[in-house]
């Protein structure tokens, strides 16, 4: 690959994350492609290649140390969806942990546990979604652990999210079948939302949605799925989740 090439690729990607407004991105993707680069490049590139670098961190302190509050608020509603617009306030008041009204740097790389500990105990906005559970799903799962215990039906347990698009397509078309409704009739369904129910879905393991857990009347974990499917492959596995918690109440 032309040293020119090279160089051009690392200033483009400094840019491609400006227009991105991934700003706490762009000194690693500079650094990153540099050192990728920097071996096989010659003396004139290298301290061009260097000078890439050297702007894109000035450039990221530069606009991190510019980001107001109400700047972070519009980039949080960006990218959080179905959650109250008081709860994004809350959000924001919290990773501006000194409260001077702006995002320092450091404040910015703290948002995650800032999210985790805010949105442990939000309400997600129910009427985003044009496709709701139907009445039978629970949605709180300490209720649907009583119910299970007291009926003697293992639970069914969707983790999923507010942008995960396989998650809608098995509300909005799987769900609602009457071969389904029949499956799930041996169970107790329960819905998840793990960008709500956050310590739920890490004391699961949960890495990707939709991810379907299988407890036992007694709540016992007792095997898991990853992905969706069709009415026929979603009701397999309830199929099989049921003959797992048999398996796991007789051992018990």
């Amino acid at each position: 690959m032309d040293d020119r090439i090279r160089v051009q690729a690392a200033t483009w990607i400094c840019v491609l994350c400006l227009q991105r407004h991934e700003v706490s991105k762009i000194g690693y993707a500079a650094q990153h492609t540099q050192v990728l680069f920097f071996a096989q490049s010659s003396i004139m590139n290298r301290v061009l290649s260097s000078i890439v670098v050297g702007v894109a961190l000035v450039v990221t302190t530069g606009l991190a140390a510019d980001r107001t509050l109400e700047e972070f608020v519009e980039y949080s509603k960006r990218r959080i969806l179905n959650v109250d617009a008081e709860v994004i306030d809350e959000f924001a008041k919290v990773v501006d942990r000194n409260g001077d009204g702006r995002i320092s740097d450091d404040e910015f790389g703290g948002r995650i546990a800032a999210y985790q500990s805010v949105f442990q105990t939000a309400q997600p906005m129910r009427a985003r979604s044009s496709h709701t559970l139907p009445e039978d799903w629970f949605t709180d799962f300490e209720k649907a652990s009583v119910e299970a215990n007291k009926s003697g039906r293992p639970m069914v347990v969707m983790f999923s999210a507010s942008w995960c698009a396989p998650c809608k397509m098995m509300i909005a078309q799987v769900f609602p079948d009457e071969k389904v409704k029949a499956a799930l009739k041996g169970v107790v369904p329960v819905y998840i939302d793990s960008e709500v129910n956050v310590e739920l879905a890490t004391e699961n393991g949960i890495r990707a949605y939709p991810t379907f857990v299988c407890f036992s009347s007694t709540g016992q974990s007792v095997t898991s799925r990853v992905g969706g499917g069709d009415v026929p492959k979603f009701i397999e596995m309830i199929e099989l989740f049921k003959l797992a918690a048999d398996a796991a109440n007789v051992s018990e």
